[in-house]
């Protein structure tokens, strides 16, 4: 016929029987709310009523009834309503039952309306699918390269979340403002919100990684959160500015988008500041307590190789831009892919038109916003009193789902029609009451929905306070059982210095010679009165026990003894004479268990140690270098020994054992003509050893002539050695080969040299072993001064050192030494120190008496040295008599800050006659994670930094320990 009605009459099918014989006439309306009509137009109650009121998702009330009548130009059917019309208001003028508005019920302004239902493309659909898809490799990627995360599904699941709350949230929050989203495709919500999402995730990622590890759990997140809190919120700030500027001159479907974008991006970043941040901080503490876990349960990795070589992986430039090294900053990364897709969606809206012809749209709605989806319909002077919705606002309420089964029902396959709108024509009944209510709450609440809050809102606070207690309850009942029980006096001794002394007395009548210690708190001394003392030390408490180690029978002989050693956990003790006789001894009971033979030549080894592992079988593994490059390794328990020859052609320089977690025992072995040798042990295979291929790092000095001797120094913690020759210091990678770096350093004395680092980190970028600052330290031949040389990064004090064995030139955020700042601190007066796990040296020297004049580039730092020890008084009481030879205890960290403690302790009360005087110091050793033990005449110096525990080796953290005491004697 061209024509057809869409009335609330035709849920009754235009019956008025039907309609006068509904007990119920509201239940009809909500339960046929998803009838169609003939047009197969559904009867949706914003295109059937106006004024409506909803509560629970029902119709309860509505102010007017919608009929309207869609007819093709050429039909014959608005003639018929006008004049129908017409009659309707001749016959109220009459019966005065209703109001007509016009009067005459002819309404003849209209304007051309375009009904427009732009469906995505296969092509647009494809588009879309492939940025999501990159989004998740992105995702994926970048948090497999987040090496120091312990979680990583844990996050996208929490990434995941956040954007569906957030998503959600905004839908929610929109509908309580009554603004439907209903003609934006569902498909692109999540996408601003992914992009965005995403980049506050790494960057604040990134800025807790970026924090010292020593630091607590709370301090890294607010740290972190202070570096990079307010560059998201201004780049949130930014975006919101972008989109009100293109919701402004864009189409309204785009402009709804945009208030949805605002909305969602308010809401994401509050979950980012709060969701986000505890789960994350959560999954730094778990991350810091597998970090200990690992270190405890040491796994061989590679026992069907050495290891010695690993593969190259290649860099590709998809590799390169994943690892972060792509010069677009990413702070501008998220709001230039919001604008393109802005840009997009208006060109999807727009039809696709020719990119001429969209730009010039484009510019037309800059100049001219206020004239963007405004229907110019011109209303009738005649209008109804306080009427609820005007038609403009009323035609701007309708569903897509609407239009979309208008388009179908006029011009079937189409995706657009053109109709031209007629103003409506009012019938008001003559009682109707439309004066405003009295009281009514202001218009920025009107806009909200109420009525849905008050539903609702009970239910929700409810949820709200169950899940808060819930969570409450279960937290404290979980964390109560890891919270330790502090001790009083430990409590006590928290108020103490950082370093405390304790002298171990009553072992030796002569001088201390020689010592072992192990990382359980056992030491082991040799004096030059023939005594074996074993000290089993109890950390901070100053308590001790001795144990001296006797022959076990006549003809059992222990002298000369060239070197001793106790195994990891402090219950093995060997001794070697220079007969080559081994003897083992369980420290339970002190009683020899074994004694074997070996060929020692009668020189001192240049290996003497326990393997760290050992076999239950078998038992404890003594391993033994002797000069010439032969290896013993020694069972206790079978007393078997097997013999492995390094190199039969070398003489031995130096030689140690490197172990990490993740690498079986390696030694490293350094001969008299340069050459490097790594020996490890397979699995069924025995000993193999390979001569390590020394590689200079582009762009640097070449190597050393391999036939100028060489000593090495392990790093067991990263893995690496260090190696000496001359005035060089290398650090080299053991599985590669390849030099990190090459330090030029002054004449030192022999035996001197140290190396150690900040807690072994992971880098951000590349996964690698990182370190925030590097130390070497040494005494100088001719003027007997410490000297250290620390290396930290030139682009601030927390950023990591990597120590990537290939560099990349095109890097950017991942720097080596390339990038690092070089200090120079010495110590005089200095003969006794070593490091410790805290990054810093701690010993004992002479207290300066006289004033020096400064030499150094450190003339501050010497010039208040030597006041500050000018202006001491000498209140502790002196060794047997009036004295020069005036010591005392000091640390250094890696930044050159010096502090000097007394070395008197409450031992020093007691037997003076039996102590004798020290004229220099003896042996130095260190034991535990951060305490090193010195012999001092007949005695030994116990030097405790923090609160000792001497628990197993790769147990605890040291600077957990260290933040229990945190007051210094005497810094300059």
């Amino acid at each position: 016929m061209g024509y057809f009605f869409h009335s609330p009459l035709l849920y009754w099918n235009c019956s008025l029987e039907a309609l006068e014989n509904d007990p119920d006439i509201l239940r009809t309306v909500n339960e046929k709310m998803g009838q169609h009509s003939l047009a197969n137009v559904g009867l949706r109650w914003g295109s059937v009523f106006a004024g409506k009121h909803i509560s629970h998702q029902k119709l309860v009330a509505a102010d007017a009834l919608v009929i309207s009548m869609f007819y093709h130009l050429n039909s014959s059917a608005g003639a018929a309503w006008d004049y129908r019309a017409a009659q309707l208001a001749t016959e109220a003028r009459n019966h005065r039952k209703y109001k007509v508005y016009p009067l005459n019920g002819q309404e003849t302004t209209s304007t051309l309306f375009e009904f427009r239902y732009e469906p995505m493309t296969v092509w647009e659909k494809l588009v879309l699918t492939g940025c999501y898809f990159c989004a998740a490799v992105y995702l994926i990627v970048s948090l497999r390269r987040l090496r120091a995360v312990k979680s990583r599904l844990g996050l996208v699941f929490t990434v995941l979340t956040q954007i569906c709350t957030s998503v959600m949230s905004s839908f929610t929050i929109l509908a309580l403002f009554r603004v439907s989203v209903s003609h934006v495709p569902s498909w692109i919500f999540p996408f601003v919100i992914i992009v965005i999402g995403l980049q506050n995730m790494f960057r604040l990622i990134n800025g807790v990684l970026a924090t010292p590890p020593e630091q607590p759990t709370t301090l890294r997140i607010s740290s972190a959160l202070g570096e990079v809190g307010f560059i998201s919120l201004v780049e949130v700030l930014t975006n919101l500015g972008f989109l009100i500027i293109i919701g402004i001159a864009s189409v309204p479907a785009i402009r709804v988008f945009c208030q949805f974008a605002c909305v969602a991006l308010i809401v994401d970043f509050i979950l980012h500041i709060t969701f986000f941040l505890a789960v994350l901080s959560v999954d730094v503490r778990r991350l810091e307590l597998q970090d200990s876990l690992d270190r405890m349960n040491m796994s061989d990795n590679d026992d069907d190789g050495l290891g010695l070589s690993p593969k190259k992986q290649s860099g590709g430039y998809m590799d390169f831009i994943f690892r972060g090294g792509a010069p677009l900053s990413t702070r501008i990364a998220g709001s230039v892919i919001m604008i393109c897709f802005a840009i997009a969606l208006n060109m999807h809206f727009l039809d696709n038109q020719h990119p001429l012809v969209t730009i010039a749209i484009i510019g037309n709605m800059i100049r001219n916003p206020h004239t963007i989806g405004s229907w110019p319909l011109t209303q009738t002077p005649e209008m109804p009193p306080n009427i609820a919705r005007s038609p403009t606002s009323w035609m701007r309420l309708q569903d897509q789902l609407t239009g979309m089964e208008l388009i179908r029902a006029v011009k079937p396959g189409d995706v657009r029609v053109v109709a031209r709108a007629f103003n409506p024509i009012f019938f008001v009944m003559s009682n109707a009451d439309r004066a405003r209510t009295v009281g009514k709450l202001p218009s920025i609440l009107n806009t909200i929905e109420l009525d849905i809050i008050q539903d609702h809102l009970q239910s929700f606070i409810l949820s709200i306070v169950f899940v808060v207690a819930g969570i409450t309850v279960l937290m404290n009942n979980l964390l109560l059982k890891d919270i330790p029980t502090e001790d009083p006096s430990e409590t006590r001794k928290a108020d103490g210095p950082l370093l405390t002394t304790e002298t171990l007395i009553e072992g030796h009548s002569l001088d201390v010679v020689l010592m072992a210690p192990s990382p359980c708190g056992v030491l082991a001394s040799v004096g030059l009165d023939r005594r074996i003392v074993v000290w089993k030390l109890n950390g901070n408490r100053q308590t001790y026990s001795k144990q001296v180690i006797r022959p076990a029978w006549a003809e059992h002989v222990l002298w000369p003894i060239i070197a001793i050693a106790v195994d990891q956990k402090g219950r093995w003790l060997a001794v070697a004479t220079k007969s080559g006789d081994i003897s083992f001894f369980k420290l339970d009971d002190g009683s020899c268990i074994r004694s074997m033979k070996l060929n020692l030549r009668g020189k001192i080894p240049m290996a003497f140690f326990f393997s760290p592992k050992s076999d239950e079988v078998s038992g404890p593994q003594l391993l033994v270098l002797r000069y010439d490059g032969l290896l013993f390794e020694a069972y206790v328990k079978t007393a078997e020994i097997d013999e492995h020859d390094i190199d039969r052609r070398i003489i031995v320089s130096s030689s140690h054992g490197v172990f990490t977690p993740r690498l079986p025992l390696r030694i490293v072995t350094a001969c008299s003509r340069g050459r490097i040798y790594v020996s490890a042990k397979s699995t069924g295979q025995g000993w193999r050893t390979e001569q390590l291929s020394l590689t200079a790092p582009p762009l640097t000095s070449p190597i050393l002539e391999p036939g100028e001797p060489c000593t090495i120094l392990p790093l067991s913690d990263l893995g690496m050695v260090i190696s000496s020759r001359s005035c060089n210091v290398e650090l080299v990678d053991l599985l590669s080969g390849s030099i990190i770096r090459s330090f030029p350093t002054g004449q030192f004395k022999p035996s001197t040299l140290r190396a150690f680092h900040a807690k072994r980190r992971t880098c951000l970028y590349c996964g690698c072993p990182s370190v925030l600052s590097f130390s070497i330290a040494y005494t100088e031949r001719d003027t007997g001064m410490l000297v250290m040389h620390t290396f930290t990064s030139s682009r601030g004090g927390l950023r990591d050192i990597c120590l990537r064995a290939e560099r990349d030139r095109r890097e950017r955020k991942c720097t080596g030494f390339e990038s690092v700042n070089e200090e120079i601190h010495w110590v005089e007066n200095v003969e006794g120190w070593e490091p410790t796990s805290l990054n810093m040296l701690a010993g004992i020297r002479r207290k300066d008496m006289a004033s020096d004049d400064p030499s150094s580039d450190d003339l501050d730092f010497a010039s208040s040295c030597s006041n500050s020890l000018r202006r001491r008084k000498k209140t502790e009481r002196k060794i047997a008599m009036e004295d020069d030879d005036d010591w005392e205890a000091w640390t250094m960290d890696h930044k050159g800050h010096v502090t000097s403690y007394s070395l008197h302790d409450a031992e020093d009360n007691d037997s003076f006659d039996d102590r004798l005087m020290v004229g220099h110091i003896g042996p130095v050793a260190k034991i535990g994670q951060q305490s090193v033990a010195v012999g001092f005449g007949n005695t030994v110096k116990v030097l405790y930094i923090g609160n000792e525990r001497f628990e197993a080796e790769d147990n605890m953290d040291p600077y957990q320990s260290l933040g229990r005491k945190n007051r210094m004697h005497r810094r300059f």
